[in-house]
Parts: C-alpha cells; structure tokens; sequence
C-alpha cells in the first residue's frame, strides 16, 4: 500500500478498532479485487462494492470531480474519533459505518473511502402474504404503528422499543454535535434498525462536514428556518433530529406527529415533550435545544431550559377530517319498482276491488230471492 498521498501527509498505518489494520490513505489497486456493486449512483457515490479480499468492508466510490479540499475533509472524518473519549469512540464506530480510510489516485485525492458493512443483525424477513424477503430495515418502520409492524413478520416495538432506539440516535447525534460535525441527512433512509436488537445503525456519515455543509432538499424534511438556498448547520441539524424522534416516537409521519408529541403522556419521560417542541416549533433557530439535551430527556434526566422558555409556532393545522356521506339505503331483500310495473300494479289492484263488488251484488241478490221464495210458500 502506498503512504506518499500528500492530502494526509504519510498515510501513517492505525489499527482499526473493528479489526482491520490499514493504512488511512489507500490506492484503489491496493484494495485487492472489489465485487460486484451492492449499491450505484446513490446520492455522492457511483458506486459501494464490497473488498472481496477483506469481507465486512465496502469501497465507496464517489462521483468524479472531488477537490484536494474533499481529501482534507476525509482525512478529518477519519481521525476525529481519535479526540474522543474511549467511550463515546466505541459508541461511534458500533452505531456508524465510519469511515476507516480514504481511497485516492494520481490526481485524485478523493476517489472514495473504505467503510465497514452493516452488521447482519440489521437485516430483518418481511413477509407480505405468501412473500418474504430478508433486507436492510430502514428506521422508518418506527414510524408507522406496532400492528402495521407486526404485520409484515416482525416483533411489535412498544413504546421501549422505539425509546431505545431514540435514545441510541440522539446518543450519535450528540456525539456528531460535539466533534463539529453537520450530517443534515436525518431522515428515514439513512438508518438501520434491528427489532430484536433493539439498536439502530447510522449510514452514509462520510458526507458529514465542518460547521456547515449545502442544504440539500429533502420531502417531507425542510427545516422550515433555514430558508432555501442557505447551508444546513448544527441547528437545521437539531430540527431534522427532533423530527425523526418525533415519528419514530409517535408511529406517525404527517402533521399528526407534532399533536401526538404535544399530547402523548409519555411515562416516565416528562421532559421529552418540551424538548422535541422547542426543537420543533421555536420560532428562534438558535433557541433549540442540543441534541445532547434530547438524549438526556429520553434517559429520564431533567430540561434545563434557557430563560425565558423560546417562542413556539403553533402547531401545524390537521387536515380536516371528511364526514362519511351518508346515502339512503334500500330496505332488505327490497326491489325498486319501475314506473312500468308500477302502472301494472295499480290495474291488477282496480280490477281486483272491481271483480270483489260484484260478487257481493250477487250474494245479495241470492239471499233477498230465497228469502221472497220462503214467504211466498208459506202463503
């Protein structure tokens, strides 16, 4: 392998934690053959292939047109678990697929990075009818309810099951926060989550940058105080985290989410309302709280709230609930009556009262004829 890349200046070899001893700058030829793509023009990469050589780890290429600066920001990446305390370095490399090594080339500093593969604890059996298939589970299954869960195969979450979860997001999140790092893609897709484990998987980390990064627009997740064109920062950060919590909390994903945050009596958890809406709702970006503060709330700890307490947005307006309409229903086994069989009707009937008259004439008749018969004899 070679250690002449001038972006890390020696390349000096480091035992990775998670059992690989590299170099932290790499030629792509020294990787050994890469297998076939398991993921292609995805976001900044053009391609992730597995090290045939080294199985668990992954090449992730990028798209052409990286800047010495990119191979900077790498190198960065790569050694910023170095100022951590044993701890939290032990936290980041298990919840995250951290970058361990940059790949570069003559004149390109930044062809890639050599990250580890998520652990196979992260793939889960969906079944769907008579269907199954085993894949990665992204974390937006939280955010739907413990029956929907449940009915594609997999353990029912409980309100435990999605605390914990929470809690091991804002425990990464505050840690990103903590090194100066904006990762601004909290969203569904960019997590993995184990039902049986209980534990969640952060992805896609190496894109993380410095202060500030380019807000890229995500649906369905525009902080609605970084106004567009603006760059993404730690606080656009903390409104993107408080709402993925928020629906994997709730196992809601629209505007409800914010009602059911608002009006859920979590038990033993009376700070973590407060928090997600100040995170949510103030109207001062600055004035939300740190990730650190929400991973506090959801261990039980207090809100030591700045003073006064920030403004809030209202909530956001539900959509109005549309009322069944109500249509008039025929009687049982009823048959509706054309106009046709209605005019039959009504003749069968007259002819019926007609034919019913005179016979009562005739018996009339008969009787007043047999009682003149019987006086007339007696005579």
């Amino acid at each position: 392998m070679t250690d002449s890349d001038p972006v890390a200046g020696g390349g000096a070899p480091a035992v990775d934690p998670r059992g690989w001893a590299l170099p932290r700058t790499v030629g792509l030829a020294d990787l050994g053959p890469l297998a076939e793509p398991i993921s292609e023009h995805n976001g900044q990469a053009v391609a992730v292939r597995p090290l045939t050589d080294h199985p668990g780890w992954l090449a992730k290429l990028y798209r052409p047109g990286l800047h010495q600066e990119d191979g900077h920001r790498i190198d960065l990446l790569i050694s910023a678990p170095d100022t951590l305390p044993e701890t939290e370095r032990a936290t980041l490399y298990a919840g995250t697929c951290w970058p361990a090594a940059r790949i570069h080339e003559p004149g390109n500093p930044a062809v890639g990075c050599v990250i580890p593969m998520a652990p196979e604890q992260y793939r889960s059996e969906l079944r769907r009818g008579k269907f199954s298939e085993r894949r990665f589970l992204e974390i937006d299954w939280l955010a739907k309810s413990d029956e929907s869960i449940r009915g594609v195969g997999l353990p029912r979450p409980g309100f435990e099951g999605r605390l914990t979860a929470c809690r091991q997001l804002t425990e990464l999140a505050a840690i990103l926060e903590g090194l100066g790092l904006v990762y601004s893609d909290w969203s569904f897709s960019n997590a993995f989550w184990s039902p049986e484990q209980r534990s969640v998987y952060l992805i896609d980390v190496d894109g993380c940058q410095p202060k500030k990064m380019p807000d890229i627009h995500q649906p369905n997740w525009a902080d609605p105080l970084t106004p567009p064109g603006s760059d993404a920062d730690q606080y656009t950060d903390r409104y993107r985290l408080a709402l993925l919590v928020a629906k994997c909390l709730t196992g809601r994903r629209d505007a409800s989410t914010f009602h059911g945050v608002a009006a859920s009596p979590w038990p033993n958890q009376p700070a973590v309302s407060e928090v997600l809406l100040d995170m949510l709702l103030a109207t001062d970006r600055e004035r939300r709280p740190a990730a650190a503060q929400l991973n506090q709330a959801l261990n039980n700890g207090p809100y030591l709230r700045a003073v006064p307490r920030p403004t809030r947005t209202p909530l956001p307006q539900l959509p109005p609930v549309q009322a069944p309409v109500l249509r008039p229903q025929p009687a049982p086994h009823a048959i509706p009556e054309s106009p046709t069989v209605t005019r039959i009707s009504t003749v069968e009937e007259k002819q019926k009262d007609a034919t019913g008259s005179s016979t009562k004439w005739i018996w009339v008749l008969a009787f007043v004829v047999i009682l003149v018969v019987i006086i007339a004899s007696n005579h």
